[in-house]
């Protein structure tokens, strides 16, 4: 029997998320679907019990934290399905999802990565998709991208966030899988660009709703991640503008890293040290200082990496 959808679970510790999802997947799925867990070196033993509910799933161990891109490109590797959802470890998807997922791929033969509208636990519709990124909107400060309306209807956009993508393989032969060079933040951006320059449509389907709890894989590194976030937007300019827009977006973005430092620093004082949003944007803002100062050490971010 030909399999509809493979299901690639990008996972790292955290068995109650996990079995969640995974839940939710089972309880939507048919006989038609595929699921592979990869997991990014877990240190806890939320394999070993995932294994133990649902011995049908497809276990992909690394020995260390690949990187989301890199291991999502794992399962679809050794998925046999038409389509893909690849998804975060902390999402709940609706029953009608693989099923709205595939009307929409076959209404459109160009349509290539389709994705659903996420919401909080609470329900609340919270940001899927923005605009095409632009020069002007990568100026922090000037142009940002307009991320503040998600459509009503089954409609074009320019980005979906990648906490759960479906993905036609068509497109995947065609454009290539996940850049690995990303190893966590803008991996999915680059690839809804690459889709729509290639001539694939990147499309939301609101009727999909996905709960997703979000930042459950870095909270416990919030420092570490800003790092991995500003060392994955230098790459995501150097691959997508010209080498002097690149250098451009440099010379703005990083001195004002300092103004935003000394802002918020400022700040600080002011308000006594009572704001804590003010204390971590300042903390953002420092960390990010420190590992250009250090000339950007590739040992810095995450942990576990290889």
């Amino acid at each position: 029997m030909s399999v509809r959808f493979t299901v690639i679970i990008i996972h790292r510790n955290g068995f109650d998320r996990l079995k969640a999802a995974i839940d939710s997947i089972k309880e939507a799925s048919s006989t038609l679907e595929e699921i592979f867990i990869v997991d990014n070196a877990s240190s806890d033993d939320s394999i070993d019990r995932i294994s133990s509910f649902y011995p049908d799933v497809n276990v992909i161990l690394n020995e260390f934290n690949s990187g989301y891109g890199h291991a999502a490109n794992q399962g679809i590797k050794k998925g046999a399905g038409d389509y893909f959802l690849i998804c975060n470890n902390d999402i709940v998807v609706p029953k009608n999802i693989f099923d709205e997922l595939e009307s929409v791929f076959k209404k459109d033969a160009n349509a290539g990565i389709v994705s659903g509208q996420q919401t909080n636990i609470n329900g609340e519709r919270i940001r899927t998709s923005s605009s095409k990124p632009s020069l002007l909107s990568e100026f922090d400060g000037i142009g940002r991208v307009s991320h503040s309306k998600d459509p009503k209807t089954i409609s074009q956009v320019g980005i979906i966030r990648g906490a759960c993508l479906g993905v036609r393989r068509k497109m995947i032969d065609n454009i290539g899988a996940y850049d690995e060079d990303f190893f966590f933040y803008f991996e999915d951006t680059e690839w809804c660009i690459r889709a729509w320059r290639n001539g694939w449509k990147v499309i939301l389907n609101p009727n999909i709703e996905i709960a997703h709890i979000g930042g459950s894989s870095s909270s416990e590194f919030y420092k570490e991640s800003r790092i991995e976030f500003y060392r994955s937007r230098m790459i995501f300019w150097k691959k997508i503008y010209p080498l002097h827009i690149s250098i451009l977006l440099h010379l703005w973005n990083i001195p004002k890293l300092f103004l935003d430092f000394l802002f918020y620093l400022v700040a600080i004082i002011i308000t006594f040290g009572l704001n804590d949003r003010l204390k971590k944007k300042m903390q953002d803002r420092a960390v990010v200082i420190l590992w250009l100062i250090f000339m950007k050490p590739v040992t810095w971010g995450l942990p576990n990496k290889n």
